[in-house]
C-alpha cells in the first residue's frame, strides 16, 4: 500500500513555465495560515541566451515536481527553516547531538526506536527524502496504531514518548511548525503495571540456596541488589574501591547514580563476610565484571547491565523454577518489602534505596488483608484513668 503521497491540485499544483517579458516559473502549494494553495514565482530571466533559459527552466521545473511530490512547502520555510530537511537527515542530526548528552544505554533504546520508524516508513513506501515538514498527524496515527497491535501497552507508552521528544526538538529547531505526535494519548496507568513480583520467603530461601553453588561473586551481586538496593544499571558500574569493609559501607559516585546523586549504601555482615572472600584489592577494578569465567568476579573489564538479564533467564530462572514474573530486579522490591517489614524506620530504607521521597517508599508497604495489632490499640478517644470519654 502507497501510505504517504501529497495529492496534486489538493495539496499542490506542479510547476510551469511563463514565456514573455518575464520569464518565471511557477507552481502552487497550499498556505499554512489560510489552507488554500497560494501561487510561488521564480523568475528565470537573467539566463541567457533563451535556448539556455529554456534549459535551465526545465531541469528546476524537473526537481521543483519532485520536491513538491515528496511534500516540500516552501511557505513552510519561513517559520520552520529546515522544513525541506529529511526525515532521515533529521533523525541522523537528533541522534548525533543526544549522543553527546546522554548515557550509552539510552542511546541504545534512542537508536532502537528510530530504526523502527525508518524500517515502518520503508514498509509503508514513505521515502527516506521526505521533509520532515511532511510527517502530519496522519502518519503519527498510523505507525502508533502498528505499535499497538505488536507491543506491550508499556511499550506503547515508551514510543510514544520518544516520538513526543523527536518532534518536538524538531520543532525546536526549525525543522517542523508542529508536533504530529501530540494529541495521541498514552495508555492508561492500570495497563502499563510491572509485570514483577517479589518473592515469597520460600523462593527467596531457594534462591539462596542455588547460589550459594554458583560462586561468591554471583551470590555478592544479588545480596548487592537485595540488600544494598542498587540498580542493576549501577551495579556494573561499582569498583572494588567503592566497596569500604571497615565503615561497611558502598560509594555510590554521582556518575554512576541514575539520579546524578552521590549515596552510601549499608553494607549488611552476611554481604560484608562474603565481600571478604571476593579479590578487592585493586581499587579500580569493576566489582562485578566481564570475567573470563563469566562469572560476574571481580576484573578490569565492564560488564553489560543487560548480561545480568540474560544471566538470569538462562540460568537462575530455569535452575530455581522461577516464573518471568521473578525477575533480578525483584530482588530489590523484595529486600525493600522486607526491610520494612522487619520494622526497619522508612526513612532509613529510603535513604538505602535512594528514593526521591520517602512517598515513593511507602508504596512498597502495600495493603494488608488483616488488622495490624499496632494500629489497634492506639488511643484516639484518650480515656481518663476511670475508663471514662
Amino acid at each position: 500500500m502507497r501510505f504517504f503521497q501529497p495529492i496534486p491540485l489538493v495539496h499542490y499544483r506542479e510547476c510551469k513555465l511563463t514565456q514573455g517579458q518575464d520569464w518565471f516559473v511557477y507552481f502552487y502549494v497550499m498556505n499554512p495560515e489560510t489552507g488554500k494553495l497560494k501561487r510561488v514565482r521564480i523568475k528565470v530571466n537573467r539566463i541567457h541566451p533563451l535556448s539556455a533559459r529554456k534549459k535551465a527552466a526545465k531541469e528546476m521545473m524537473t526537481l521543483i515536481n519532485q520536491r513538491l511530490a515528496l511534500g516540500w512547502n516552501p511557505l513552510l520555510e519561513t517559520k520552520a527553516p529546515k522544513a525541506f530537511a529529511t526525515i532521515t537527515d533529521a533523525m541522523d542530526t537528533f541522534l548525533k547531538v543526544k549522543s553527546k548528552e546522554i548515557e550509552p544505554t539510552s542511546m541504545r533504546s534512542y537508536r532502537s526506536y528510530v530504526k523502527l520508524f525508518t524500517s515502518w516508513m520503508g514498509d509503508n513506501h514513505i521515502s527516506p527524502d521526505t521533509p520532515a515538514s511532511s510527517i502530519g498527524k496522519e502518519v503519527a496515527m498510523s505507525i502508533m496504531d502498528d505499535i499497538e497491535g505488536n507491543m506491550t501497552a508499556k511499550s506503547y507508552n515508551n514510543y510514544l514518548t520518544f516520538f513526543r521528544n523527536l518532534f518536538n526538538w524538531m520543532k525546536s529547531k526549525g525543522y517542523t511548525m508542529a508536533n504530529p505526535f501530540d494529541d495521541i494519548q498514552k495508555k492508561a496507568r492500570r495497563l502499563t503495571v510491572k509485570q514483577r513480583r517479589t518473592f515469597s520467603e520460600e523462593e527467596l530461601a531457594r534462591l539462596w540456596a542455588y547460589l550459594q553453588e554458583a560462586g561468591p561473586a554471583r551470590l555478592a551481586m544479588c545480596m548487592v541488589c537485595y540488600a544494598c538496593l542498587i540498580r542493576p544499571k549501577e551495579i556494573v558500574m561499582l569498583r572494588c574501591g567503592d566497596v569500604d569493609l571497615e565503615t561497611n559501607v558502598i560509594h555510590i559516585d554521582p556518575k554512576v547514580a541514575k539520579n546524578d546523586h552521590e549515596s552510601f549504601r549499608t553494607i549488611p555482615e552476611d554481604l560484608a563476610r562474603v565481600f571478604r572472600s571476593l579479590e578487592l584489592s585493586n581499587p579500580n577494578n569493576y566489582l562485578f565484571s566481564r570475567a573470563p569465567a563469566r562469572d560476574f568476579s571481580p576484573g578490569p573489564r565492564k560488564e553489560d547491565s543487560r548480561e545480568i538479564a540474560r544471566w538470569w533467564n538462562d540460568h537462575v530462572r530455569p535452575a530455581c523454577g522461577f516464573g518471568k514474573d521473578l525477575q533480578f530486579y525483584s530482588l530489590k522490591d523484595t529486600g525493600i518489602t522486607d526491610m520494612l517489614g522487619e520494622g526497619v524506620p522508612i526513612n532509613l530504607v529510603q535513604q538505602q534505596a535512594d528514593h526521591s521521597s520517602v512517598a515513593m517508599t511507602a508504596i512498597y508497604v502495600g495493603r494488608q488483608a488483616q488488622s495490624d495489632s499496632r494500629i489497634r490499640k492506639v488511643d484516639i478517644i484518650k480515656n481518663d484513668s476511670t475508663g471514662q470519654v
